[in-house]
């Protein structure tokens, strides 16, 4: 058990330490590209490109701490599973789905949810460009690379710990609510509503990793909200 815990404190650090890359990246590039037609999209770029590769880095010390069984969460196979009850969002013994459709409903929810924020907090600040269709490709790359390192990083790192070692999952559940909406609190969307949105967003999608044994509704509904922030934000910047 106390092994467990120290895999835990060192995930912890390993996380933080993301945090404060993430954080730093977002104001400073470590390299130039100017290939695309906006600042935004080349920014991005580096961006994408810096934290895919740490989060490499992440997916390797999760594994080298869980003796590469971490890696079996990463499949996009296992789409489906048991939901267990949560009385307080409604799931009960009753009336709870299977994963296939539960993902699904609550991939339409969240996003359309995410849509109105972004309208209220991006929108109203005007567009200014408009969207091509190869920009809209850009997009739909960042927001896959993006959502596949946020995911590792505030939900797999967890997951790969508690499950290796069998703890209780509402622990990784827990950090990743509390982590990923705290850092969305400067985010996209922002403020209160963001970090209520992404908190939720953290522990639902660490919830489908410990009960599908896998990576795909994580991705998928991360990935979806991705598009949608990143389309608003390549409309309304420069």
């Amino acid at each position: 058990m106390k092994k467990a815990y120290v895999n835990l404190a060192v995930t912890l650090a390993v996380v933080g330490l993301m945090i404060a890359a993430i954080l730093y990246l977002m104001q400073n590039q470590l390299f130039t590209f100017s290939l695309f037609s906006t600042d935004y999209l080349n920014r991005t770029m580096v961006y994408q490109a810096t934290t895919l590769v740490l989060s490499l880095g992440i997916i390797l010390i999760t594994a080298l701490q869980t003796r590469f069984q971490s890696l079996r969460l990463l499949s996009i196979k296992r789409i489906d599973g048991e939901v267990l009850p949560e009385p307080w969002i409604g799931i009960t013994k009753r009336n709870r789905d299977s994963w296939k459709t539960l993902g699904r409903n609550i991939a339409i929810i969240i996003s359309v949810v995410t849509a109105i924020t972004i309208y209220f907090q991006v929108y109203r600040n005007g567009v200014i460009q408009r969207l091509t269709f190869t920009s809209f490709l850009l997009i739909v790359l960042f927001a896959l690379i993006n959502s596949f390192v946020e995911e590792v990083t505030f939900r797999h790192s967890f997951a790969a710990i508690v499950e290796y070692h069998q703890l209780n999952p509402y622990i990784s559940k827990a950090l990743s609510a509390v982590i990923f909406g705290a850092v969305h609190y400067l985010g996209t969307p922002g403020k209160i509503p963001g970090v209520i949105l992404a908190g939720f967003l953290g522990w639902f999608l660490s919830k489908s990793i410990h009960e599908t044994k896998g990576f795909f509704w994580a991705w998928l509904i991360h990935f979806v909200q991705d598009v949608i922030i990143m389309t608003a934000l390549f409309l309304t910047l420069n």
